[in-house]
């Protein structure tokens, strides 16, 4: 679930609270918590099998040497190579796992692996194809932070994920560390991770309330560390070489929409967005109108904008989010208009309507800006969708609604020249556009990059 940096007000604030658990917090063990924080080393382990062709930044790896560090060095190699979440947030991985060990008690670990972006695939191309990889990383995270359990935490219709990574924990060295894949439902926002939490303590999968975050009150109140799947898969080649890790960082990404070749592709973070999609995805099928670089996660960047590199805190500074890396390509003859009401419609039927807020603010922005599209806005609509928004974007207990507002005023704001026309001429003003909706649940769209996510995977 991506909910990245640049639209989500609390970013900082999670921030904040993870470097004061590392720095300041005191340990379970010094407030009278039973457990120890660091766990007897472990035997060294096989090296790890891959499964499929390499991808460059998941080289193949002996990991008995780095399962005979300690969990200090780990963490200090971790930090070195500058590995970031690639779950939307795009954190430091090393403060996440810092702010686990540091609660001492009883440490537990979760790989996310409940994929929901739409278009997004790279998550379950990974497990897919790399279910080892997953494994090693997870069993690396353990051992860092101390913990002993560890679950794989799946949707429920992933039944190709859940075989291949309950094959690779069977036949991984895992020294003692318990690993169960379990499974929960296909909602979008199953996937935000403490909602993660809730599912997998038989619960309906709804948010948390934050602070406390999962580092310090996780699973049945235990420290808990969740991390996306694909970043546990970059662990051993970033704990392995650190310095060559940071140097040649790539990104998996998910191309979709009007593209020749879409798919799941591997680029070089700081590639510029034009080059992505014309070297990667074999270019546009028309002349290119506007391109999501995080799917739903942030607002559309125009064609003017594709000499952007692909990397996360450039995007974030236009105003726009990497987040997952499902990148869609929408062509110039699609009414702009028609895609934003489709942005808005996915937000609205993915509310998982704990908050008000949010579930009555999303269906808010999405009958507004279907009325622009159609031609049956009022004249205070424009007025009322960032009343909405602002309102919404100081609540909720996950970013759903704060993303969702975000995205919203973004949109309008970036298409003023096309929401304009529509407004002034009662309707869409190009009777020849097209008028898709590739956020919707199988669109031709989706329907498309699923079929070349499968043909990949043959």
């Amino acid at each position: 679930m991506a909910f990245p940096p640049g639209t989500d007000p609390d970013d900082s604030l999670i921030l904040d609270h993870l470097d004061y658990f590392v720095k300041y917090r005191p340990t379970r063990a010094e407030r009278g918590a039973t457990g120890a924080p660091v766990q007897a080393p472990r035997k060294a382990g096989p090296t790890c099998t891959y499964n499929g062709p390499p991808l460059r930044s998941l080289t193949p790896l002996a990991t008995n040497t780095l399962h005979a560090l300690t969990p200090d060095a780990l963490l200090e190699r971790l930090a070195a190579s500058g590995l970031r979440g690639r779950g939307g947030g795009w954190f430091e991985a090393a403060r996440k796992w810092r702010a686990v060990r540091v609660e001492g008690g009883e440490p537990f670990v979760i790989a996310n692996g409940a994929e929901g972006e739409p278009g997004s695939y790279k998550d379950r191309f990974v497990m897919l194809r790399r279910p080892a990889d997953v494994i090693a990383g997870l069993a690396l995270a353990a051992r860092a932070v101390g913990a002993r359990e560890a679950v794989v935490f799946l949707k429920g219709s992933f039944d190709r994920p859940a075989k291949a990574l309950s094959s690779a924990i069977a036949a991984a060295s895992l020294d003692g560390l318990s690993v169960e894949v379990r499974r929960g439902e296909d909602g979008y926002v199953t996937g935000e991770e403490t909602a993660v939490l809730e599912a997998l303590e038989g619960r309906k999968p709804w948010p948390r309330p934050k602070p406390p975050l999962p580092a310090a009150v996780g699973f049945r109140g235990r420290p808990t560390l969740v991390q996306n799947v694909e970043t546990l898969a970059r662990v051993a080649a970033a704990l392995g070489d650190p310095e060559a890790y940071r140097r040649g960082e790539t990104a998996l990404v998910t191309i979709w929409g009007d593209v020749h070749r879409p798919g799941v592709h591997e680029v070089p973070l700081g590639t510029p967005l034009r080059r992505v999609i014309d070297e990667h995805a074999g270019g546009a099928t028309e002349p290119v109108g506007l391109v999501f670089p995080g799917g739903p996660a942030g607002m559309p960047l125009r064609s003017s904008d594709l000499d952007l590199p692909l990397d996360p805190e450039t995007l974030r500074s236009k105003g726009t989010a990497l987040g997952t890396g499902a990148i869609l390509v929408v062509g110039d003859s699609a009414c702009p208009l028609a895609v934003a009401a489709s942005v808005a419609g996915f937000f609205e039927r993915e509310n998982c309507a704990q908050c008000p807020p949010c579930a009555v603010g999303t269906a808010s922005l999405a009958r507004i800006l279907r009325a622009v599209e159609s031609g049956g806005s009022r004249p205070r609509d424009l007025r009322d969708l960032h009343d909405v928004a602002g309102f919404m974007s100081g609540h909720g207990y996950c970013a759903h609604c704060r993303t969702a507002a975000a995205v919203a005023t973004g949109m309008a704001r970036g298409l003023a020249d096309a929401v304009e026309a529509h407004v002034v001429g009662g309707g869409c003003p190009w009777p020849e556009r097209r008028h898709p909706d590739p956020f919707a649940p199988g669109s031709p769209e989706r329907a498309a990059v699923e079929a070349a996510v499968q043909e990949q995977l043959r």
